[in-house]
Parts: C-alpha cells; structure tokens; sequence
C-alpha cells in the first residue's frame, strides 16, 4: 500500500501545482485584497480590514443585486423544472418526429450565450422590429406590444425566459440519463399492481430521480450566482437596475470603477453564499440513495 501510495503523489502533484497556482493562490490575493484599497494601480491606500465588507451590507445597489439574483434562480428553476422534466419524460415515449423535436431543443445550447442573448435582444425582443412585437401587431393586438427589454417590470423576466430556451437542453439531458438508470421491471411491476400513469410517475419515476434534479437544483443556483454574459449582452444590468445581478455589479464596481478591493470584497461574500446555500441545500434535499 505505501508503495501504491508513493507511486500515485507524482502523478498528483502536477494537478497540485495547477490547482495551487491558478486557484488557491488568486483566492488567497483576493481575500488580502479585499482587506486594502486598491484602486487598479500599482500603489495602494493601506490596510482597511472589514471596512469593505460592512460597507457591502450598507450598498443598496449591491443588496438589490442579490435580490434579483435569487429571484433570477427562483424563476428560471420554476421554470426550468417542470418543462425539463415534461420534454424528457415526453422524448422517452414519443416514436414520430422523435428527432426534429430533438432537434429543436438541442439546437439553442450549441450557440454562444452571448450570440443567444444578442439574437433575442435585436430578433425577438427589439419594440419596433421585433418579432413578439410584429406577431402581436399583426393579429391587431398593438396594445400588448412593449419594450420587453427597457421596461424595468419586464426585463428581467423577458431575461429569464432567454435564459430557460438556452439552458433547457442542459436539464433535458440529464432527466433523460436519470430515467435511463431506472430499471423499466419497477415500472412494469408497479403497472401490474393497478397503479395508473400519473401514480407510477409520481410514486416510483421521480423519486428514483430525485438525485438527478436535487444536483440540477444545485447547479441552477451556481449558474444565477454567476450569472453575466446573458444580462450584460441584453440590457447590462438596466434599465434602472432591474436585471443588475450580483455578476454584473461586480463587473461594474471593480472595472468600471476601479475599486478593485471593494469588488474583490463583493467577490468573497458572493463565493461565501453560494457555500453556504449549495451545501445546506444540499442536506435539505438528500435523500436516502435507493438502490436498484
């Protein structure tokens, strides 16, 4: 064993070193450097300690952007859940046009998100070219029409639904790995004991899912608290602040404000809560594993 052992550290520690220098490392300048104030140069204005972060918890803009991140994570998910699990459900059972619909849903996460985001910002969302807009004119319905984008109690809906057409596949996918473990025995057997279609799916398939979507759920969250390319390439946290995201203040305070110690502040409190929130979520959703 302590051969095996001396056999497996050099293989190891090239994949330390990278780790060390290209995470732990930065993690740790960031913490130093959210304790000082540097403006992006090569000087600095001294020690400040916890003044950054106390004034984090007095930033109005900063306590709205983790108000809008949360609900951009309640929403997509709300979202993302139920049309996920249906279209993977729906793809198992399907036999015609199996794979133009696959198509379809696949078809929008192989794009850029940015190039995404732009595309529905100027083809799908644009007030006077748009082709919500030009739909809802067309069929005599001009009072419906709206800058989706530029008013501040639809942009960051109109945002999320973006964000669920190209992240759909993501959850499709792996329902459908999560259904393909499930032995088809459970299901016919739950079948011959006079369960219908809506007791064996709601009492045998998604239990025996439950893992697949309690990591979805995870990773959902992960995703709204690093959330940026999307918002920045249609409305760049506007308009009036409605979509500005935790990412996207971020970017704004330390790049387009200098204050690189603040944003590194904001940085460390915006790694702490996903901490916090993944792995207590994490203990509230586990369940016991279910062997099969």
């Amino acid at each position: 064993m302590n051969a095996r052992k001396k056999l497996i550290i050099p293989f190891l520690l090239p994949s330390m070193a990278l780790v060390a220098v290209f995470f732990i490392l930065p993690a740790l300048q960031t913490i130093v450097l959210s304790l000082q104030d540097w403006d992006g140069t090569f000087r600095t204005t001294g020690f400040k300690g916890l003044e950054n972060y106390f004034r984090l918890f007095q930033d109005q803009l900063f306590l709205d952007a983790v108000g809008h991140t949360f609900a951009y994570f309640v929403i997509i998910t709300l979202l993302l859940f139920p049309i996920g699990l249906f279209l993977a459900v729906a793809l198992q059972r399907i036999k015609r046009y199996k794979m133009f619909i696959q198509f379809c849903i696949f078809m929008p996460v192989t794009l850029s998100v940015v190039v995404a985001a732009v595309l529905w910002k100027w083809y799908i969302y644009d007030p006077n070219m748009g082709i919500i807009n030009t739909f809802l004119r067309a069929i005599g319905l001009d009072s419906l029409a709206h800058p989706w984008l530029g008013d501040s109690k639809t942009a960051l809906v109109a945002v999320i639904v973006m964000s669920t057409w190209h992240g759909i596949a993501t959850w499709v996918i792996m329902i459908i790995s999560g259904l393909d473990r499930i032995p088809s025995e459970l299901i016919e057997a739950a079948r011959l004991d006079g369960a219908g279609e809506l007791t064996v799916f709601f009492k045998v398939t998604l239990p025996l899912l439950w893992e697949v979507l309690s990591s979805l759920l995870i990773l959902s969250f992960i995703n709204a608290m690093q959330q940026f390319p999307v918002i920045f390439a249609m409305t760049q946290g506007g308009p009036y602040g409605s979509t500005e995201v935790m990412g996207t203040y971020l970017y704004k305070i330390a790049f387009e404000g200098k204050m690189f110690s603040y944003g590194s502040a904001m940085a460390i409190v915006m790694a702490v809560i996903v901490l916090v929130v993944s792995s207590t979520g994490n203990k509230f959703i586990k369940t016991e594993t279910i062997q099969y």
